[in-house]
């Protein structure tokens, strides 16, 4: 009995033990089951910075933003290869076209040498004189129709063109929408108070003071400015370049307003003088002893132009929209080169014709009421005007449709400043001439110079 009583809780207590025993094993197989792979499930790998690249390539190639699709070609290793053999094709072909290229300069440069001698000597014809400008890239529009003239003559059998002169077909006598010149200093009188407010708005629009500014940084020396107007380049004039200045214009109220703003902003300045004349006596003006107006200004430094020669010389003449006013511009430029130094120069900022016909007609359409508002020719040929006064065109470019002429002149013969000078021409064209020539020319070493 006894044996009975002690061994009974003993089995409790092992089966207790047991029961914790494998209620633990439960639970470790359950977290076993848990943190066991099955074995249909594939293990992803960590993908390589490759990998993820391509993936995102082609995610880009099958995009529907078709940017980022072209994107992804232009990325792709056979646009890459088709890219290099078209680049190595377009090389050949510029190297095969540039060699071209050369070859017509060449002939072009010999042609315009040969016909260079030929009007230096006097002997060229009125073709050959066209053919010249044509080459230097300078035909104005009547050279253009002339020369159209020309080549039909030839493809109708004209081989030679010696004493054939054609009508000069000029824009600015033949342009029934360009108005005669006249005297426009009786207009300039009655607007000069006005004129300053009314061009102003005018000017704003189109940025012409960037203009003036170009205009007034090539004065240096003795500077004669014509038809200065009101001088509404003076705020563009830095003084300190300039050794003295002359302001030539036919309106005398006009030629009071600039006197006040030079005295305003240029007190100190006591080179300057202040002439009421024309452009067209500009060289009589020159060589005359005009009395000054002290009556009216009662100033010292109104003067004019003292000399009883024509030994009064500048080393800058300017204008601006000036052509368009003056009853003839191209006495005018002739007069400008009679008074400038050999080294001198001509700067003019002018309105013209454009270079465009449709802009052409707006100007025509509206000459007449141009002239009344603002007395001026808007839509003269500036080109024309420049050809026939025979100065000689230094640069020349044209703004706002070509309406606007930006232009550096100097008298026939006077030698180029360095600076102006072009980059090809100073460094490569002298060079590719050369080279040109010995390709072209036969070899004059004979064998036996050879052989040594």
């Amino acid at each position: 009995m006894l044996k009975v009583l002690i061994r009974q809780p003993a089995r409790r207590a092992g089966c207790l033990f047991s029961s914790e025993i494998s209620s633990t094993n439960c639970r470790y197989q359950s977290n076993v089951k848990k943190f066991t792979q099955k074995p249909n499930i594939k293990i992803r790998r960590p993908r390589t910075a490759k990998q993820l690249a391509q993936e995102k390539f082609e995610e880009h190639l099958n995009s529907k933003n078709r940017f980022i699709r072209w994107g992804a070609i232009a990325r792709s290793e056979s646009f890459s290869k088709g890219l290099t053999k078209y680049l190595i094709a377009s090389y050949i072909l510029f190297l095969v076209y540039g060699i071209y290229f050369m070859k017509k300069l060449y002939a072009k440069e010999k042609e315009l040498e040969r016909l260079e001698e030929k009007s230096k000597s006097g002997e060229a014809n009125e073709y050959e004189l066209l053919r010249i400008k044509q080459l230097r890239g300078k035909l104005r529009r009547r050279d253009e129709l002339k020369l159209a003239s020309y080549e039909k003559m030839r493809e109708n059998g004209t081989d030679s063109f010696d004493g054939i002169t054609l009508d000069n077909n000029d824009q600015n006598k033949l342009n029934e929408n360009i108005l005669p010149a006249r005297d426009t200093t009786e207009f300039y009188e009655g607007k000069a108070e006005e004129y300053d407010k009314g061009v102003n708005f005018e000017e704003k629009i189109i940025f012409m003071g960037s203009r003036r500014k170009w205009l007034m940084r090539h004065c240096e020396g003795d500077v004669l400015e014509v038809a200065s107007g009101t001088g509404r380049n003076l705020k563009y004039l830095d003084a300190n370049h300039i050794n003295s200045i002359t302001f030539l214009d036919s309106s005398e109220k006009m030629m009071e307003i600039t006197y006040k703003k030079f005295k305003k902003m240029y007190p100190s300045f006591k080179k300057a003088a202040f002439v009421v004349g024309k452009a067209e006596n500009l060289v009589d003006l020159a060589k005359a002893n005009v009395p000054a107006n002290d009556d009216k200004h009662s100033m010292e430094e109104i003067t004019s132009v003292k000399s009883d020669t024509t030994k009064v010389k500048y080393d800058t003449i300017i204008e601006t929209f000036g052509l368009c006013s003056h009853y003839d511009p191209v006495q005018s430029l002739k007069n400008f080169a009679a008074l400038l130094k050999p080294e001198g120069r001509i700067i003019l900022l002018e309105h013209g014709r454009g270079t465009y016909e449709f802009v052409n007609k707006i100007l025509d359409d509206r000459a007449e009421k141009r002239l009344k508002t603002w007395g001026c020719r808007w839509n003269l040929d500036i080109g024309e005007i420049l050809d026939d006064s025979e100065l000689e065109i230094v640069d020349e470019s044209r703004a706002h449709f070509g309406t606007t002429w930006c232009i550096v002149a100097k008298k026939k013969g006077s030698i180029k400043k360095k600076e102006e000078v072009g980059f090809f021409e100073k460094y490569f064209g002298s060079s590719i001439k050369k080279k040109l020539e010995s390709m072209d020319a036969p070899s004059t070493q004979t064998p036996t110079e050879g052989k040594k």
